[in-house]
């Protein structure tokens, strides 16, 4: 199923970033989210899951392009629900989620140098989706806008601050 890599005398099963992004779609409320939910929750888990975003926090081509991988592999279909597109795991997406499970023991290579159990990587993304999934939409804006603030500098890193906290006013307190 993972493809193995040798790192010295050790070999380890390689981890893709989209199935990342399947089980973070698959644990969400009824095994789907609305992709512009899933791209800012992506975004605010950088120190997880590894994507560029070319125009932070929305667009990152290579985490579309998985997701399209994920849609043409049958593991995703992304559907128009009331005027939003979204994102919703299949039968053989659960199928593959719980063969993730079946090795969640296992030491897994993810990304380009993140070598853990796939337990953790499984219980950290978890806990993303649990912060994440409820949220308003505003809020997460808000936090991923003054995160990109802070990668840019000059009148554009100005604007993304200036932009995150008009987002948040509205929404104090929203999240402690």
């Amino acid at each position: 199923m993972l493809p193995e890599v040798s790192i010295g005398r050790a070999r380890f099963r390689a981890l893709p970033n989209k199935y990342a992004l399947l089980f973070m779609v698959w644990y969400s409320r009824g095994s789907s989210i609305s992709l512009y939910r899933l791209l800012l929750i992506t975004y605010l888990a950088s120190h997880v899951v590894r994507y560029v975003f070319e125009n932070p926090p929305l667009i990152s081509r290579s985490a579309l392009r998985d997701l399209n991988e994920l849609s043409n592999g049958g593991l995703i279909e992304l559907n128009l629900v009331n005027g939003k597109l979204m994102v919703r795991v299949t039968d053989r997406g659960r199928r593959l989620i719980s063969e993730l499970y079946s090795i969640s023991n296992e030491h897994v290579l993810f990304g380009d140098y993140l070598i853990m159990k796939l337990r953790d990587l499984l219980n950290e993304l978890i806990r993303l989706i649990n912060v994440y999934q409820d949220m308003d939409a505003a809020v997460l804006l808000s936090m991923a806008l003054r995160e990109a603030s802070l990668e840019e500098s000059g009148i554009e890193g100005n604007v993304l601050k200036d932009l995150a906290f008009d987002l948040r006013k509205p929404c104090e307190n929203a999240i402690g």
